[in-house]
């Protein structure tokens, strides 16, 4: 048998949502389901760390979950935007006013991804893109 062609099948059975979910129990993604469906996601929403540490603006008033509320309300319209504009929504990029240690904001940009199968979406930064197997 060529084992090439066998390799291949084993990663054809790769089942995605296990992947993901190993990803969520690794660290390598926070599970935001909850407070993405609360803000207009009609599947599962994870991000990656940096996004978490990125969004939250520690002023005192706010917790993680408003700052990421926010942040995750706006990836819902953004992905409004792309459906109604493209029609695809497997993945978007978009610059977030990341906000900074010394109160200013800065433009950073950011990747959303939708898994084809599933429709499970996950964002991270476009510099995290391509660093993280099949998420």
């Amino acid at each position: 048998m060529n084992f090439g062609v066998h390799l291949m099948n084993q990663v054809a059975k790769l089942d995605l949502a296990q992947i993901r979910q190993q990803a969520i129990n690794d660290g390598l993604l926070v599970d935001q389901s909850s407070i993405g469906k609360q803000a207009g996601f009609l599947t599962n929403v994870a991000v990656t760390p940096a996004i978490v540490d990125g969004v939250f603006g520690a002023d005192g008033k706010h917790s993680v979950e408003d700052f990421l509320f926010m942040f995750l309300q706006l990836c819902v319209a953004q992905t409004k935007v792309a459906f109604t504009d493209n029609k695809n929504w497997g993945k978007i990029r978009l610059y977030y006013p990341m906000p900074t240690v010394d109160g200013f904001f800065k433009p950073t940009e950011v990747v959303i991804k939708s898994d084809p199968v599933t429709a499970d979406v996950t964002i991270m930064m476009a510099s995290e893109e391509g660093a993280h197997l099949c998420l």
